[in-house]
């Protein structure tokens, strides 16, 4: 774990969620994943059993199949079983695909005029996509990374609509329309906190990996990786935004010195791959 994360590590991040949100009960990831996720994570744990563990959540073994075998991962033959699926994606990768899914799994029930379910999954599916194309350009070594802390940035937004959708969606519909709006700032005026610290806290609380907890922590903010920042500017749109592909573009290329054409045809190759990534999820 970074420095960020130590100065940042919550003593009891259940408490402080509760205390935040007016005595919000966080609901506790699915089992069968939590025990796929601690086999990965552990070296000593073989294949075969991490395979077993996956399997034995019908759900979820059937949707990292479909996940595995979409064009977003462009694996050049079908795979047909998890093992298989297991030994080709490797841990980090497999691990990268179980936490969105457990996470939508826990996550509860939203729906807003500004933002429903499929709109929420198909952003989060076009931010790991873009984070990753970018990472692939910028940093590699951390691509997998990049696509998990993309997609989930933005876990907190479903917990504030399902609990003041009425208050939120101003704030969201605010930042989706004007360039110069800082969502974080727009929400703290409001309820006094921001999505990047309750998302924090259920970072925490759900034990994700540090990596991810720090870019949840602070996605909005350019001391994360490049991509992951860069991934905080798509906004939620069924249809690629003006305004995003106009400062993901001007970012690209003041920071970090990607040609605008290039950014721009990383964000258009990103939206096709998440409109059927995103269906896995729905």
């Amino acid at each position: 774990m970074g420095l960020l994360g130590l100065l940042k590590r919550k003593k009891n991040p259940r408490e402080e969620l509760k205390k935040k949100l007016k005595g919000f009960e966080l609901p506790y990831l699915p089992k069968a994943a939590l025990l796929a996720l601690e086999a990965i994570r552990d070296p000593h744990t073989s294949v075969p059993e991490i395979a077993r563990r996956v399997a034995a959540d019908p759900g979820l073994h059937l949707k990292i199949l479909r996940t595995v075998n979409s064009a977003a991962f462009g694996l050049p033959r079908q795979v047909t079983n998890i093992e298989h699926a297991v030994a080709l994606l490797g841990r980090a990768r497999l691990e990268s695909l179980l936490l969105p899914l457990a996470v939508k799994e826990a996550l509860p029930p939203f729906d807003a005029p500004c933002l429903d379910h499929t709109l929420f999954w198909l952003t989060a599916a076009k931010r790991g996509s873009f984070a990753r194309k970018f990472a692939q350009v910028l940093h590699p070594h951390s691509s997998v990374e990049a696509f998990s802390a993309g997609l989930l940035q933005d876990v907190a937004v479903p917990i504030i609509i399902h609990l003041s959708k009425d208050n939120y969606c101003p704030v969201l519909e605010t930042w989706n329309t004007d360039p110069d709006v800082d969502v974080t700032e727009l929400e703290r005026k409001t309820f006094g906190y921001d999505h990047q610290d309750i998302g924090h806290l259920v970072a925490e609380e759900w034990d994700l990996p540090a990596y991810l907890s720090e870019a949840i922590s602070a996605h909005h903010e350019d001391k994360v990786e490049p991509a992951v920042f860069l991934a905080s500017h798509l906004r939620y749109s069924r249809e690629q935004n003006e305004i995003e592909k106009e400062t993901v573009a001007e970012i690209a290329k003041q920071q970090f010195n990607i040609p605008k054409d290039q950014a721009l045809n990383m964000l258009l190759r990103a939206q096709k791959e998440a409109e059927e990534l995103a269906r896995v999820f729905l």
